[in-house]
């Protein structure tokens, strides 16, 4: 009896993980995604950040490269790595990536989704059974609507996320444990998991954690006297506070390095106005109830996703009609809903919720934390009218619940259709869908609510999967996919370049590498703001939300493209920015004037940038005395080249004849050159999204990449006394002003070269991540700049004696050298890595020792 027993539970599990995994494969065979079709996931910030960190988290593993794991010099222009894995890439799960080949990572992506997809089933499914003692095929039901709630919908792109979603379940199983019989264990392990695989979520989960406390508290808390009151509450919460604060500590080896980064980045910068008690929607937000109302074009602003099942909502309402539900529950179950809705309704919780920053896109990240509560009562739902004698009052309740339920649909969908929320708005034809499945159910229930058969149970889940399905397929099938053979072909070649570069230098030499715009396997503009964490190179570009700030505000002050605070890219290269970063090798699909060609394949040019002397240089110590000037890019440049190679003219020469035509729509700009040399073109107050054109003496000038906010141009190589004319279409001809228009004088930049040359640093990293290099200095009282960002976590040592770096040039580093020859020797060790590490030791043992001894006095006793 027994062993029936356990085989039926084990069969109930079993099927809770491959009821989502056969919605899931029969979604994806019919929109033909992998590991059942060729059409891939490269999408959105799946295919521009997640993956190619994947494919960085692959090669630490397989190259076997542990010591250069904290810091990379593919993150961006080079940083910790620290930030970005605690963010990104801690979920123990990523090792399926192991198994498939750089070229196949986006089909193990899909495996990925699909399997944790699955086991949030699987969890779900044993919360519901170890806490109500009992399961069946209706367990399934609320299972599988967890799995495929409004929130998995839109955001399984951003899978990283997915992991606290399968925890989930199981720490509210640990939290109610902690409270009904203080066992503490599982809901401290689930805690600690949840916040090392994804500190962010894990921040929610703390909220959450304490809210729905206060709900066991308030509903099982017995009377006492007003007197003890106090004494009483620091009794009743001792445990909860100290388990979760000693859990939150144990934590500190990823939280304090991942926070460390993270206060470096622009997230840092607080707005006033993400504070304020301002609802952020209105009555339109009940139209979030029905199927069909996210797709991936309102991915990163759309209303709450707050569906979680049709069948969920229908029977949500009936918890609050049903009398033999306690009026007490009734009441703290409203209580908790509420106190998880304002976090989506009013702007100050939402922010507070997100670690008080407002969400720059993929809004209401915590909604899967309502659809939980939803699910939960509506499972309860289902257990109290399964016992109660009355069915004609369960009729009675299933059609009153209908009733309100169209009710508050049809209100939500008419305020949707107002003019102000139309862009929330897929179709109105799944509103009427909707409709037709709630009465669907409503039916169902009438029908089966006499006798709970098995075959009832079954039409019901089959009906549930169908809807679910179908939200799933709607939400997806507008989805501009990629292409997996073609994106396959395209990486085997482009890597086969990038190696070929790579083995001609033994040196660390950063590339700017573009992919080329057709058969690359993406649908999506693909501006490869992370190709060298994707194809394991020094770059200079990078689109995280871990980017040092400090960083890209030195870039952008010498010429970079910066859009927002996430990303930056090096779109128009510029001699001395090529000189100052070491960007030895530009690597692109097209043709380019006054550039050695060393390799021409695939269509792929490889180009030398011969003013790329090395990762540094001798310059006059003066240079830690230099600022930059916001919005003044050229006059930045020209700073510095007058300091590493004074002279008594400019090596920047504006443009003479200058002569403007504004227009209402257009802007004529004509000069003439002065000097042989690469024409570099700047406006300070311009907003390049309000251009809608730029040509070049009637050319039309192509960026490879949108410019909507500014950069330095690269206009091209022209010889003295040229003509140029500049034709601008914009909105706004007033912003063309200021103008920076001038040649870098060829002749003078080569000497500016051939002097750095005299004095440069290559370094070289050894297995262990130290960098090594040799110098001489010429004269006393010098600096060697570094392109490397300024970080403190940097040991470098002169002659085996050790230097304290200088922040030089915004964000880059300077060390004072004396005269002769020098061994310069990095390594980069991390300060809160350490102090992080310390403090989790110490909480980890100390807990583990008091158990021990806990356990021990019990057995004494």
């Amino acid at each position: 009896m027994l062993a029936v027993k356990i085989r039926n539970k084990l069969k109930g599990y079993g099927l809770s993980l491959l009821l989502p995994f056969i919605v899931l494969m029969v979604v994806f065979f019919i929109l033909d995604i992998t590991p059942f079709g060729n059409r891939n996931l490269l999408v959105s910030d799946l295919g521009t950040q997640y993956y190619p960190f994947l494919a960085e988290f692959k090669r630490f593993f397989l190259t076997g490269d542990f010591g250069k794991s904290l810091y990379s010099f593919s993150n961006g222009i080079g940083g910790t790595m620290e930030a970005l894995s605690a963010y990104y890439l801690m979920s123990p799960l990523n090792f399926i990536i192991l198994l498939f080949s750089n070229d196949q990572i986006p089909v193990a992506i899909s495996c990925l989704i699909i399997l944790k997809i699955s086991l949030m089933s699987l969890t779900m499914y044993t919360y519901l059974d170890k806490h109500y003692n009992q399961s069946d095929l209706l367990t399934q039901i609320f299972a599988l609507s967890y799995s495929l709630c409004g929130f998995v919908v839109i955001y399984l792109y951003n899978f990283m996320w997915l992991d606290v979603l399968i925890i989930f379940p199981i720490l509210v199983l640990g939290i109610e444990r902690l409270w009904h019989s203080q066992q503490y264990g599982v809901y401290a392990i689930t805690l600690f998991l949840s916040i090392v695989t994804n500190y962010y979520l894990g921040y929610m989960i703390c909220i959450f954690s304490v809210g729905y406390s206060v709900y066991l508290y308030y509903y099982n808390h017995n009377t006492f006297k007003k007197t003890h009151r106090i004494r009483q509450l620091l009794s009743d919460w001792k445990q909860f506070f100290l388990v979760s604060l000693l859990t939150g500590l144990a934590t500190s080896f990823m939280l304090i390095p991942a926070l460390y980064g993270m206060l470096q980045t622009g997230k840092s910068n607080f707005h006033v106005d993400d504070f304020l008690l301002v609802p952020r929607f209105g009555l339109e937000a009940l139209s979030q109830m029905a199927v069909g109302t996210l797709n991936f074009n309102i991915r990163l602003d759309h209303l709450p996703m707050i569906y979680s099942g049709i069948l969920v909502w229908l029977l949500a309402f009936v918890y609050f009609f049903l009398p033999n539900i306690p009026r007490k529950k009734k009441a703290a179950m409203i209580i908790l809903l509420l106190f998880i809705y304002c976090s989506f309704f009013f702007e100050m919780f939402n922010t507070i919720w997100h670690m008080f920053q407002s969400p720059a896109g993929f809004p209401y990240r915590n909604s899967f934390i309502f659809s939980f509560v939803l699910i939960k009562l509506a499972y309860e739902t289902s257990l109290y009218a399964r016992y109660e004698q009355n069915k004609n009052l369960i009729k009675q309740k299933i059609i009153l619940s209908g009733l309100v339920y169209s009710f508050l649909l049809s209100l939500g969908q008419l305020f949707l259709n107002l003019d102000s929320n139309k862009e929330y708005l897929v179709s109105n034809r799944y509103y009427i869908i909707s409709l037709i499945i709630v009465w669907l159910f409503v039916f169902l229930i009438i029908v089966g609510s006499m006798r709970m058969k098995r075959q009832f149970q079954f039409i019901l889940l089959l009906c549930v999967a169908l809807e679910l399905g179908g939200n799933l397929w709607v939400s997806l099938k507008g989805t501009p996919f990629g292409n997996q053979q073609e994106y396959a072909d395209m990486y085997k070649q482009q890597n086969e370049v990038i190696q070929y570069i790579l083995g001609q230098t033994k040196t660390i030499t950063r590339l700017n590498h573009r992919l080329p715009e057709q058969n690359n396997g993406y649908q999506e503009v693909m501006n490869g703001y992370n190709n060298p964490m994707l194809f394991g190179y020094p770059g200079v570009s990078s689109y995280t939300s871990t980017l040092n700030a400090t960083t890209q505000d030195a870039l952008v002050d010498l010429g970079l493209y910066a859009k927002n605070d996430r990303r930056f890219s090096y779109v128009d290269e510029s001699q001395l920015a090529n000189l100052l970063l070491n960007v030895a090798y530009t690597i692109v699909p097209n043709d380019m004037e006054q550039k050695k060609l060393l390799e021409k394949k695939y269509d792929m040019r490889v180009y030398e940038n011969i003013e790329a002397v090395g990762m540094g240089f001798v310059t006059d110590d003066s240079l830690e005395d230099l600022a930059f000037e916001k919005n003044k890019v050229l006059t930045n440049q020209e700073n510095i080249m007058q300091l590493i190679y004074p002279k008594n003219t400019p090596f920047f020469h504006e443009l003479t004849e200058i002569k403007e035509s504004i227009k209402q729509d257009s802007v004529v700009i004509k000069g003439r050159t002065t000097h042989e040399g690469i024409v570099y073109l700047y406006f300070p107050h311009a907003a390049w999204k309000n251009i809608n054109d730029f040509s070049i003496n009637g050319e039309r000038f192509k960026s490879f990449q949108y410019i909507s906010t500014n950069q330095l141009f690269n206009l091209g190589h022209y010889r003295a006394n040229e003509d140029i004319e500049l034709t601008f279409k914009t909105t706004e001809p007033s912003q063309i002003a200021n103008m920076q228009l001038s040649t870098l004088d060829e002749s003078d930049f080569n000497q500016l070269v051939s002097k750095v040359k005299q004095q440069k640093l290559e370094l070289t990293q050894a297995e262990n991540g130290r960098l090594s290099g040799e110098i001489d200095v010429a004269k006393g009282q010098q600096l060697l700049y570094l392109a490397i960002p300024y970080d403190d976590n940097w040991q470098i040592t002169v002659d085996q004696e050790q230097v304290a770096p200088i922040r030089v040039l915004g964000d880059f580093m300077g060390v004072p050298l004396g005269k002769g020859s020098h061994q310069i020797e990095m390594m980069y060790v991390s300060k809160p890595l350490i102090v992080g590490s310390i403090i989790s030791g110490i909480i980890i043992i100390g807990s583990l020792g008091s158990i021990l001894y806990q356990k021990r006095k019990k057995r004494a006793k």
